[in-house]
């Protein structure tokens, strides 16, 4: 079946805003009836993101980045009405249908779906190549693939394959098992997973990518696809596709667009079939700096100093998948800049770093750790990388590395920066030359980070399991979900990181024998976070949720303080005379001094609630907007409710209450939705707005003594009516989480229960 022709006329009063008429004529007359998307496009005036961008500003709707799919959304959404209005399912609640679009004004495509599938209907935009590669992927390739077999093997061989009589070879090459590939492997890297997990089972063959640490499940194929499938993905990786009694592992490269990614794939006979799994080396990732990685300010001053050593052991620690590698190449990319010799060793080599001379572990050819580090200090290096030290043998030839003249960096798996020097000793490095050549330790864990776009803060705060570690009174983020990050709330990670730099104090314990319990309590005397300090100051931040720290690190990842006894020598105690943290900063001579100081500074006061007014008339979305009167504080401004709450008055009830008062109206649903700062320089106070939404029906506006005039405006309107900018970046938020009144999948968390 073809994809209808996208007769997008509409598109060029958009366009005519950013392109000259020139450029419009000739998009015009290169469309001669087709898409004048496509025509801009393949006349190089504009590219799908430049539309996208242009089409999601003018029609006030999201854009689909990465076109992820939920499994629900491909069951319910039939594939002719895809195909009729070019669209692609991309998540589905009991209310609402989120679809990707190359037009946002097709109303009769929204009135049609809305029917159909009985939910309201949300639109993104989307370039209509993704979306007609998109509804191949979803409706096409897997069901090709699976008549392939069953018309060269009977019409059983959906149900049971007798495998040993499948031509392996000529299945893989066919041509819809190789699309199917490539868009499996083009959906994930543009999804950015790390991982492709391809698992059979009774029923089908389940695909999943790991994005952000997550595994998420994208499709599931007929069960007779998996034979030529995992053939193809065999041959790409010059395995043995005969052998399914083994467990085998090759490389590939394909290309995604532009870029070149690199694969690493893993089979291993399974019950039902062999399970393979693909990590995806995007050479994007290798190319990050220091300044990427999400550090925290401490953190990376730490981190460039310990770069700034010329000779001696650096060791990164922390479980797979915890970005070690990341890390590293980083540091290497930066001490490149200096004009020094670098070698790796590492087991497998997974990104290929220009000037850099990186050795690949073959223990089958007797090329170990240990016979490489030896080899690699007669190539006159200046820096070593070693993948990971594994035995006593290996971590013996670091430590004499390190005290003849090399900066070596080597990675561990310990759950914390102390418990690596534990596991050296353990295996047997003798802790005076461990105590001299260790230099620092780094320990990282890699927390997912909140989309920027729909984040919000978590209307409950500081949840119970945290109300003893963190500031009850602390504002914290929520992850929501939208279109952008693929609907799970965050988009890409960041690291959460313990840097323990060794000084006299450290290397005399080291050298001592001093437990992990004691190595702890230095490294916290000395200034380093723990890992669990690092990541409360990125939720703190507004960078992770409190249940994402949760997932990925316990309180207990930090080993309490030491309990010295009576022959342990004293840590000594802090003191504050001549505190002086930074330059130009004043010196405090004493702890009160310090807190008195603090109690002069600016109070952060939760005062004032927003409450916008929206009503919906005929699918449309209206917005109150009040004039306020003459003798009052910015007379003739308009604005929505507002007002001070009450000592001891809890938000919504301040909310409810100012509506009724400035209005008149009672809502039929309210919304908290965020909470705004500003500053109040008559009090000297940052004031706090907690910003609500109240959906009204019917009912008379009666205006208190605070206002003189209202309308009812559409949205655009009422944003060019408000006075003041934070009122219009409200009134955006509240329409893009609460459009239509509605706030789908996240309405449980921002409705206020109304009494009735």
């Amino acid at each position: 079946m073809s994809n209808p022709v996208i007769r997008d006329y509409w598109l060029l009063p958009l366009l005519g805003k950013r392109l000259s008429e020139q450029d419009i004529r000739r998009i015009v007359e290169s469309a001669n009836g087709r898409s004048i998307w496509e025509a801009a496009t393949d006349a190089d005036i504009l590219s799908d993101d430049d539309i996208e961008r242009i089409v999601a500003d003018g029609a006030q709707v999201s854009r689909a980045t990465a076109l992820f799919v939920s499994p629900q959304a491909s069951k319910i959404f039939p594939e002719r009405l895809a195909r009729q209005f070019c669209v692609v399912p991309l998540s589905v609640t009991e209310s609402v249908v989120e679809i990707a679009t190359a037009n946002p004004f097709d109303f009769d495509c929204e009135r049609t779906l809305a029917f159909t599938t009985g939910r309201r209907i949300r639109m993104c935009v989307a370039a209509p190549r993704r979306i007609a590669d998109k509804i191949e992927l979803l409706y096409s390739a897997a069901q090709r693939v699976a008549e392939l077999v069953v018309e060269s093997h009977g019409p059983d061989s959906g149900r049971d394959i007798d495998v040993t009589t499948l031509d392996y070879g000529a299945a893989a090459v066919e041509r819809p098992v190789v699309n199917l590939v490539d868009h499996i492997l083009r959906e994930g890297v543009t999804s950015g997973a790390s991982d492709i997990h391809l698992e059979q089972g009774e029923t089908g063959i389940a695909v999943r990518y790991r994005v952000d640490g997550i595994l998420r499940e994208a499709m599931v194929l007929p069960r007779a696809v998996g034979v030529p499938l995992v053939s193809r993905i065999k041959i790409m990786g010059q395995l043995d596709i005969a052998d399914r009694l083994r467990p085998q592992g090759g490389r590939a490269r394909t290309q995604v667009g532009q870029d070149v990614v690199d694969l690493r794939i893993s089979t291993l006979p399974a019950a039902h079939g062999e399970k393979v799994v693909i990590r995806i080396l995007d050479p994007r990732k290798s190319s990050q700096s220091l300044e990427t990685l999400g550090l925290g300010h401490q953190e990376k001053s730490a981190l460039q100093r310990l770069l700034e050593i010329k000779e001696g052991l650096i060791l990164v620690t922390g479980p797979t998948g915890s970005g070690k590698t990341t890390t590293l190449y980083a540091a290497l990319r930066q001490l490149k800049e200096r004009g020094v010799n670098i070698v790796t060793v590492e087991d497998p080599v997974e990104y290929r770093i220009p000037g850099i001379v990186q050795v690949q572990i073959n223990e089958k050819a007797g090329l170990t750790f240990a016979s490489a580090l030896r080899s690699i200090l007669r190539q006159d290096p200046d820096v070593v990388l070693i993948g990971e030290i594994r035995d006593r043998e290996t971590a013996a030839m670091a430590i004499q590395a390190s005290l003849t003249g090399h900066l070596v960096f080597a990675t561990l798996h310990t759950i914390d920066a102390c418990s690596s020097i534990v596991r050296l000793t353990d295996l047997g490095v003798d802790p005076a030359k461990l105590g001299t050549a260790l230099k620092g330790i780094v320990a990282q864990r890699l927390v997912r980070r909140l989309c920027k776009r729909c984040r919000m803060v978590a209307p409950g705060g500081i949840p119970e399991r945290l109300v003893e570690l963190v500031s009850s009174e602390s504002m914290v983020q929520m992850a929501v979900g939208c279109a952008v990050c693929r609907h799970s709330g965050f988009d890409g990670r960041t690291t959460a990181m313990e840097v323990v730099l060794t000084g006299p104090d450290m290397e005399h314990a080291i050298a001592t024998g001093a437990g992990h319990e004691r190595l702890v309590q230095l490294a916290r005397t000395a200034g380093s976070l723990s890992l669990w300090e690092s990541g409360v100051a990125q939720m703190l931040s507004g960078e992770t949720s409190p249940d994402e720290l949760l997932r990925v690190l316990e309180p207990g990842d930090t080993p309490p303080e030491a309990q010295f006894g009576e022959d342990s020598a004293p840590l000594p105690v802090p003191s504050f005379e001549g505190v002086h943290m930074e330059p130009g900063k004043p010196t405090y001579d004493s702890l009160d001094e310090i807190l008195n100081q603090i109690d002069r500074m600016t109070k952060i006061v939760p005062g004032v609630v927003d409450v916008y007014v929206l009503r919906i008339i005929a699918g449309n979305a209206q917005v109150l907007v009040l004039q306020r009167s003459q003798d009052t504080r910015c007379p003739g401004a308009w604005e929505t409710v507002h007002g001070n709450l009450n000592d001891d008055e809890r938000p919504e009830d301040g909310a409810l209450r100012e509506l009724r008062e400035e209005t008149g109206l009672r809502p039929e649903r309210l919304y908290n939705v965020t909470v705004q700062p500003f500053y109040l320089h008559t009090m000297g106070t940052v004031q706090l707005a907690i910003v609500f939404a109240a959906f009204v029906g019917a009912g008379d506006v009666v205006l208190g003594d605070e206002h003189q005039n209202f309308e009812w405006l559409s949205p655009d309107a009422a944003a060019a009516r408000f006075a003041w900018p934070r009122e219009r970046e409200a009134l955006s938020q509240i329409l893009q989480l609460i459009p239509g009144g509605d706030a789908g999948p996240v309405d449980d968390v921002l409705r206020v229960p109304l009494a009735r």
